[in-house]
Formats: structure tokens, sequence, C-alpha cells
């Protein structure tokens, strides 16, 4: 009986273990914190190039000119499309073509990427993607 208290043991501790690091992986790979700066939002306008509804997130791809006249490609994803349901889109809330001013928390590398925090149509409709944000910095990088 000892034996069988003993093994029993010793495989719920071994599983316990390998869930805890499963978990710690797949919360590692949502960290946003650690790529994007979540302390500002960068207001950018832009022309949506493609919409890609999509899991585990959404992808949005857009075209800002820069203050120089170049023109610079940005990529930047939102929530899984159940959450974004949920706040009011659908996988035509955007299409290319749409000039839009997208608010974003840029990538802390300065890559052209970041994590949505809405979108401001033309008509004025505000579409929120993420938490809400510090004050925006206007910027067309």
């Amino acid at each position: 009986m000892k034996h069988n208290v003993t093994s029993n043991l010793i495989i719920v501790v071994v599983m316990t273990v390998g869930l805890l690091l499963v978990s710690r992986a797949v919360f590692a790979h949502h960290g946003v914190a650690n790529l994007y700066d979540m302390s500002r939002v960068v207001a950018l306008k832009g022309t949506i190039t493609k919409f890609v509804w999509t899991n585990p997130h959404n992808q949005i791809f857009f075209d800002v000119t820069d203050e120089k006249g170049e023109v610079v490609h940005w990529v930047v994803a939102t929530e899984p499309p159940q959450v974004m349901l949920e706040r009011g889109w659908t996988k035509r809330s955007l299409n290319p073509g749409d000039h839009v001013t997208v608010y974003v928390f840029p990538a802390k590398n300065g890559a052209p990427v970041g994590n949505v925090q809405k979108i401001v149509l033309p008509d004025g409709k505000e579409m929120i993607a993420g938490a809400a944000p510090p004050a925006a910095t206007p910027a067309n990088r």
C-alpha cells in the first residue's frame, strides 16, 4: 500500500511541475509588455492595405507617410477575433483603402509594429481594440 501511495505522489508531483512549465510558456507568449511600450500610445494616420481576421490575433497592415515623404509599412495586432467581436468589430470592419488614424502601443525596438489601442475612421467613429492608454503622442513615423 505504501508503494502505491509513493508512486502516486511522484506522478502527481511530476504532472504538476509539467503543467507549471507549460503554462509559463503560454503566458510568456502573451507578454505584450516585453515587445511593446505600453506606457505610451502613438497616433498614426495611414491607409489600410490588408486586414487579417485570424487567431491568435488579428493583423492590420497599413501604410503611413512619414515627414520625409517616405511610406512606412506598419503591421499591428489586435486581440483575438472573439474578443474583437465583443467590442463590436467584424472581419469587415477595415478594408484596403480605408484612411484611418491608428493608436498604437509601439514596439520597444523602434520597428514599425505594435499593439492597437483603437482606430478612428474618417467619419470619427472610434473602434476600441485594447486597454485604455495614456495620452496619445501624435506622430507620422
